[in-house]
């Protein structure tokens, strides 16, 4: 009965969205995107190699300003639809349909703003501000949901319900969000004590002043941008542990620069955790765990178009070491095909799993990208 009452939510969201289309053209936007993959994991099945086909995220999106100082936005969802061994219709995840992102903004200027529902978390660049339909690798960071792993952090699926005050300072020179949420929730939050996230980046050349980032710019833009980030939920129950204080803080670095008739595109992170919320499932991190994160990813747009498209290879390294465990090291390498900009692409990547502490899994993932 879920599938055909998510089919019903849909259906109702997209005929009152065609609705006020009908009535004020100018004021209403519909897009649809989505991201279709094969999967090849060693050893990812009963110590066999895994295939699986799955739509990676499919995406109906409706915007709409029905007044001066006031915009909505919502992304109706699926993620790893088809995903084997992944089963959560209630986030949309392998299954059913839900609102990934659903918020109401209060434009009092572009220097102050109150969104208020469910949306990012304003802690990291990857999975804070960029957009997943624009990324530069295949997939996000493997510690913040991407290629096969899990969210390092509270969310609902790098989302939470609350309330977030942003704005674009000083000409857009400076974004701030500041946010204050239900993170970690139920019994490990037993005195339903608040979240508490912030994130605030200085843009040196141009700025982004939008809500969504992208991951690379295909030579459109020219960024230089550092971020910082916060994270707190305090008194939480970890790992059988009371009274334990989550404390999240990074530091990261974006540039994104034309070269020649080509761009390159650079970003690194890094990412210190006290109390970790979550268990991930392709490393040694652990709820209760310390520990640090860094990544490193970079490509080059080239100049010249190949076919009907243009290509873009690129490479990542992440590592996790989590305190009295093993560290985790992933190695990244891939292509980009672009047939008409972040709307239209095919993507190859390789990922290699180092786990230190037993064998290593490569992982391949072949992606089509298509919206509008």
């Amino acid at each position: 009965m879920k599938k055909p009452a998510s089919f019903l939510l849909l259906i109702s969201v997209l005929s009152f969205a065609f609705w006020q289309d009908a009535v004020s053209q100018e004021k209403v936007e519909i897009g649809f995107w989505a991201q279709f993959w094969y999967q090849y994991v060693e050893n990812g099945k009963n110590g066999n190699g895994l295939n699986d086909f799955m739509a990676r995220r499919a995406y109906f999106s409706v915007k709409g300003q029905p007044a001066t100082y006031l915009s909505f936005f919502t992304h109706i969802a699926v993620d790893r639809y088809g995903q084997d061994g992944l089963d959560n219709p209630s986030l949309g995840l392998g299954s059913g349909l839900a609102f990934r992102d659903a918020w109401a903004t209060w434009h009092l200027s572009g220097a102050f703003k109150i969104q208020v529902g469910r949306m990012y978390v304003p802690l990291t660049r990857n999975y804070g501000t960029t957009s997943t339909k624009a990324l530069l690798t295949t997939d996000l960071s493997f510690f913040q949901g991407g290629v096969r792993g899990t969210i390092f952090y509270a969310s609902k699926v790098g989302r939470d319900d609350g309330v977030t005050f942003w704005g674009n300072p000083l000409g857009g020179r400076i974004q701030y969000r500041l946010m204050v949420s239900e993170g970690v929730e139920e019994n490990s939050n037993p005195k339903d004590h608040l979240r508490f996230a912030g994130r605030m980046a200085i843009n040196l050349l141009e700025p982004e002043k939008e809500w969504f980032n992208q991951g690379t710019y295909l030579g459109q833009k020219k960024v230089l941008s550092l971020g910082f980030g916060m994270d707190n939920q305090s008194d939480l129950t970890l790992n059988n542990q009371t009274g334990q204080d989550n404390l999240v803080w990074t530091a990261d670095a974006f540039f994104d620069h034309p070269l020649a008739t080509g761009a390159v595109t650079m970003e690194s992170a890094y990412i210190h955790i006290r109390n970790n919320t979550q268990t991930h499932n392709f490393s040694q991190l652990a709820a209760g765990d310390d520990a640090e994160i860094f990544y490193l990813h970079a490509g080059y747009y080239l100049p010249a178009p190949i076919g009907a498209g243009r290509v873009q290879p690129y490479m990542r390294y992440e590592t996790a070491a989590v305190d009295q465990k093993s560290d985790t090291n992933f190695f990244s390498g891939g292509l980009n095909y672009y047939l008409k900009g972040h709307n239209g692409k095919i993507s190859l990547d390789y990922t290699f799993v180092d786990h230190q502490n037993k064998d290593g899994q490569r992982i391949v993932t072949v992606q089509l990208a298509v919206g509008l």
